[in-house]
């Protein structure tokens, strides 16, 4: 039986070290948007907090009215908060940091890490990164990491990753309520014409030029939009050489807190160049045609994506109708195969007529992008 797609392998909970100063965050909702609980006796916390609260533009909550339902995304505690109380406002959609004053008792860590938090924290060394987090809660944006980042790239030189990656942001999109589809390749000649968008207005990667540092959500939420949730940030044919590493990775990081997935178009000839973006993906898929050659050209993609990133690699296989078995393709590439996508037969007509990719269920590729979209709706 032809391999279609093949579930993505169950990974165990990230954990994330306590640290004064990290710049990640853990899962983040959107329950109670502008408003964060602070569960703590200690005042001199409690006025460090409450200032930096109001510099973000935030609400502070000082603890929970009894049966008062939680509905706070982002709790921060002293180490004085008790384990039960801050389990009784822990969720699924909640991140919580221990927060301390400088200079602490030698078993401050040691308190921190018994309330089992997201993250643990002492100001005034990691103000900027509370500062940053309570205004992520201030703009209504998710935290950082709160959903999949997933990169698509080519094998091979064309190998359908474009076509692919467009596939999997609608499919996305449909699950998870919304997505942004990133075009870092200069060269594509913009994925909003792939995608039937090329007319609509928006912002593209020219009008980012020279920007630096942290981007507000509502730049990004005026992305061309596609309707169903699916935002594309495209290349144009203004000019300019496309997003530099760091643009790119200012526009992830500000994407990660504002749609709940994240689709990365990628060019394979600057991997290497990608470190921190690659590291910060979920998941990386390569496509490759089902031919000996390609999987020789794929097995250096992989490579060149593993020496920069700890992301899972996974190998995208399109039938040409000849060639060895996708499995065999696979092994030579070095990388599990995610699944065959077989050819389909009106998907160059579509594409040239400006209808974008095909949604249809007799559609390989649609079959294939919500089978994966399925697989990352499913909690690691």
């Amino acid at each position: 039986m032809p391999v279609r797609h093949q579930t993505r392998p169950r990974r165990p909970r990230r954990l994330i070290p306590l640290a004064p100063t990290t710049s990640g965050s853990g899962p983040a909702g959107a329950n109670a948007p502008g408003t964060v609980l602070l569960l703590t006796d200690d005042e001199e916390l409690a006025a460090a907090v409450a200032r930096l609260a109001a510099a973000a533009g935030c609400v502070l909550q000082r603890g929970c009215a009894p049966g008062q339902e939680p509905r706070h995304r982002l709790v921060l505690a002293g180490v004085d908060a008790g384990t039960e109380e801050v389990q009784a406002v822990r969720g699924a959609a909640v991140t919580v940091v221990v927060v301390g004053c400088a200079p602490t008792p030698a078993d401050w860590w040691q308190q921190a890490a018994a309330l089992d938090p997201d993250h643990a924290v002492l100001l005034p060394e990691a103000q900027d990164w509370l500062l940053e987090r309570l205004s992520d809660v201030a703009d209504g944006s998710g935290a950082p990491g709160h959903g999949p980042v997933l990169a698509v790239v080519g094998g091979t030189g064309g190998a359908g990753a474009s076509v692919l990656a467009c596939g999997i942001a609608r499919a996305m999109a449909d699950t998870t309520g919304g997505c942004l589809l990133v075009d870092a390749d200069p060269r594509s000649g913009g994925l909003d014409l792939l995608v039937g968008g090329d007319a609509l207005p928006g912002l593209r990667w020219a009008d980012l030029a020279g920007v630096e540092g942290r981007l507000s959500p509502q730049v990004l939420r005026s992305s061309v939009a596609l309707g169903g949730g699916l935002h594309v940030l495209a290349t144009d044919r203004r000019g300019g050489h496309g997003p530099a590493p760091d643009q790119l990775w200012t526009v992830l990081d500000a994407a990660r807190r504002t749609f709940p997935a994240t689709v990365l178009d990628l060019p394979r000839g600057s991997l290497r160049d990608l470190g921190p973006v690659l590291g910060a993906c979920d998941e990386v898929l390569v496509v490759t045609p089902g031919t000996t050659r390609g999987a020789a050209a794929a097995c250096v993609v992989v490579d060149e994506v593993r020496a920069v990133s700890p992301a899972d690699v996974r190998l995208v296989v399109r039938d040409v109708g000849a060639g060895p078995d996708p499995e065999d393709v696979a092994l030579a590439a070095g990388a599990p195969l995610a699944g065959l996508v077989r050819p389909d037969r009106d998907l160059d007509v579509t594409l040239e007529l400006g209808e974008g990719v095909p949604g249809g269920r007799r559609s390989s590729l649609r079959v294939f992008a919500m089978a994966c979209a399925r697989d990352w709706a499913v909690p690691s």
